[in-house]
């Protein structure tokens, strides 16, 4: 085996992502010795990237191999993972996808994953995704290739179903282990220890619609004290003004009333608030706590420029790389591929196929699991049974997530149609069709140019 492995990260300049890698790659016993190759089609970007990965490697005396290019195929070959990181205009088509929705009713507060906004989203993403993939198969054919982009789901099933001569898996930054399962235990008032055996968690769902189904402690169930938690926290958000934002707005209250209709707590509340119907402010009885808020694209367009700016700072030197050099802990994409190479026989909540995990839904329904990995590949651990309630919300979830991915892959405006229909916050058919006719016209110069064919 090589000293070290060839990573190549798509998309290096990631608000979430980037800098990570550079850190993981340069402080890991198991990764320094290897070669990290950055792309990024904006050459100013990789630039920045660039310098600080040159600081980062210079400053940490680390031997590992730095290479980049604005062609990914100039950088991939024989790479051991690739890792899909690239998102164009995000903040910008996610704020089309929120407004043209919004005239007709569909509330979206994060436009990533379901609604309009997941699905057109996808339809933007996955052509690009199945580029890579192919580059992949031809030019690093032994390679993983990692997504890292949202909807993380929806692009896992278009690999999965359209590129499986390649290893592929799927993420998102949520139940990162081991700190998800600590974050659990401090909320109940528990200590995390090293040994971790005493505390069991059951975590399974489709990505940002994960939920604890069973939680207990040497033995004794927990479910009711995480109630209390819940309980207690939502009570919390009313004692100063609640966030104006729209993701984190009120997230216990939302949490709560899940809770008490399910039994079970949600894990990822910003986004499952926006894949139920329950918050949308249909129906005649007032939405409690309030209707979901929508997406504020501008925000958020304008947190990812401070980001930058700060990452600039980083680039050109007046902010210490030292600073950056003292991150506590690695991404959870980088801890994965730490693992894998090292096989250090490390769990990590993954999506993929269910692998007879969840045993009342199908073997290849795309789940975010607990799973083992190492370079060989997943094996999902078991889960069991889907509580009835959570289980028909998944299936639903999962036909349009289904149908999104063939609908971007045949650029078949029927199936389109049906996605649209079939999701759970869309809820007319006259409105289905109208704001998919006019996100398709209004988001052009980003979609195939099949769409436009008939």
């Amino acid at each position: 085996m090589k000293a070290g492995p060839k990573v190549t990260v798509i998309g290096a300049g990631s608000y979430f992502f980037g800098k990570q890698v550079i850190w993981k790659m340069v402080k890991s016993e198991y990764l320094r010795n290897g070669t990290l190759a950055l792309v990024d089609t904006n050459p100013a970007v990789l630039d920045t990237m660039v310098k600080i990965a040159k600081r980062a490697i210079e400053a940490s005396n680390a031997p590992t191999n730095l290479i980049f290019s604005t062609d990914r195929r100039e950088v991939m070959k024989d790479s051991d993972f690739v890792i899909l990181a690239f998102s164009g205009r995000n903040a910008f088509y996610r704020g089309i996808d929120t407004r043209i929705s919004a005239k007709y009713g569909v509330t979206m507060c994060s436009s990533d994953t379901i609604g309009a906004g997941g699905i057109f989203r996808a339809l933007r993403e996955i052509p690009q995704v199945l580029d890579v993939a192919r580059d992949v198969e031809k030019f690093a054919p032994d390679a993983w290739l990692i997504n890292f982009i949202n909807p993380t789901s929806v692009l896992g099933i278009a690999l999965m179903r359209n590129a499986s001569k390649i290893k592929s898996f799927a993420l998102c930054d949520g139940n990162h282990l081991p700190y998800s399962r600590h974050h659990f235990m401090r909320c109940l008032g528990l200590v995390p220890d090293k040994a971790d055996t005493k505390f069991n968690i059951k975590i399974a769902g489709i990505n940002h619609c994960t939920w604890v189904t069973e939680c207990s402690y040497e033995g004794k169930d927990m479910m009711g004290r995480f109630y209390d938690y819940v309980k207690r926290e939502a009570a919390k958000e009313w004692e100063t003004e609640p966030s104006k934002k729209a993701k984190p707005r009120l997230n216990m209250n939302y949490a709560l009333q899940l809770f008490e209709v399910y039994g079970a707590f949600p894990t990822a509340v910003s986004h499952t608030k926006e894949y139920v119907p329950f918050f949308q402010g249909y129906g005649k009885t007032p939405v409690e706590p309030e209707p979901i808020i929508a997406f504020d694209a501008y925000n958020r367009d304008d947190e990812m420029k401070a980001a930058w700016s700060e990452t600039e700072l980083l680039a050109n030197g007046t902010t210490p790389i030292e600073k950056f050099l003292c991150m506590d802990h690695g991404d959870h994409a980088t801890d994965i591929v730490e693992s894998m190479w090292a096989d250090l026989g490390k769990p990590f909540f993954i999506n993929g196929p269910n692998q007879g995990s969840v045993t009342n839904m199908p073997d290849d329904a795309f789940l975010e699991l607990e799973r083992n990995i190492d370079m060989n590949g997943f094996r999902a651990k078991p889960f069991g049974q889907m509580p009835r309630g959570l289980l028909g919300m998944q299936m639903q979830i999962l036909d349009t997530h289904e149908l999104t991915a063939e609908a971007a892959v045949t650029c078949d405006k029927s199936t389109l149609l049906k996605a649209m229909c079939t999701d759970p916050i869309i809820n007319n058919i006259g409105d289905a069709r109208n704001i998919m006719n006019e996100l398709l016209e209004a988001e052009r110069e980003a979609l195939p140019v099949a769409w436009y064919k008939n």
